[in-house]
């Protein structure tokens, strides 16, 4: 059995709550959380609202991290990207990126599955879902999503798995429902602890952690982390032991 440290956070393209972008000030909350792999959210490379840097990559490279970058898509015309990251001490294997069904015209959502190196090998998975009021039906899609990733890690059998990202629900949604039927939710620990406020419905526990198969894990703790000023939303941190 080994500890894996897990860490998911939305770090909202670098942009603190003051309104200014750094993205060394992402980068100082994941060195301080130093987690065994990491899923975050809202990541730009070369965009303008990432300040026209490589953010993956510095966060990465400050953290003496490897990494692996997932667009859901392109957002100028010179090519900059957006999109959901996967960072661990160990090396990685990209196996699988992932496009999230949404409606025609919406913003792009994706999935990265990766193989993590580590003693014992595993899988990660990083998602991102449409938010509450983003189009009609959206909770349909999330829970779409949810299920398309769920049958790919299966139909792969990419186990034992871990699963991280701002999903955009909350307890007692449907896509809530549908996760906690198949994976092993870290969260459950402390379901109440907001981590962002949420479209139209306030502050709501929306970044999740989550492991499949659910017999192969133990969730070991599972907290909150009370730093919401270099995002919108708190990084959310699990350790999990792997049976």
């Amino acid at each position: 059995m080994i500890d894996i440290k897990v860490v998911s956070y939305n770090v909202c393209s670098t942009y603190g709550m003051d309104g200014k972008r750094d993205f060394r000030r992402s980068a100082a909350v994941l060195k301080e959380l130093d987690p065994d792999v990491a899923g975050l959210e809202e990541l730009g490379v070369y965009t303008r609202r990432a300040s026209d840097v490589d953010a993956p990559l510095e966060i990465a490279r400050i953290n003496r991290m490897n990494y692996i970058f997932g667009r859901a898509l392109v957002t100028t015309p010179q090519g900059g990207e957006y999109g959901v990251g996967a960072f661990s001490a160990y090396t990685m294997e990209l196996k699988m990126r992932l496009l999230l069904p949404t409606p025609e015209g919406a913003e792009p959502r994706v999935a990265l599955i990766v193989k993590v190196n580590a003693p014992e090998p595993f899988y990660f998975a990083v998602c991102h879902f449409s938010y509450q009021s983003e189009f009609d039906n959206s909770e349909l899609y999330r829970k779409i999503g949810a299920k398309l990733i769920t049958d790919t890690v299966t139909d792969n059998k990419f186990f034992p798995c871990i699963l991280t990202g701002d999903f955009n629900t909350f307890a007692g949604s449907d896509t809530m429902e549908y996760i906690h039927k198949h994976w092993l939710v870290a969260n459950d620990l402390d379901p109440a602890t907001p981590t962002s406020e949420c479209s139209e419905v306030g502050e709501k526990q929306i970044d999740f952690i989550c492991a499949l198969p659910k017999e192969s894990f133990e969730v070991k703790s599972f907290r909150v982390v009370p730093e919401r000023s270099a995002s919108d939303h708190n990084p959310v941190e699990a350790v999990l032991t792997m049976k």
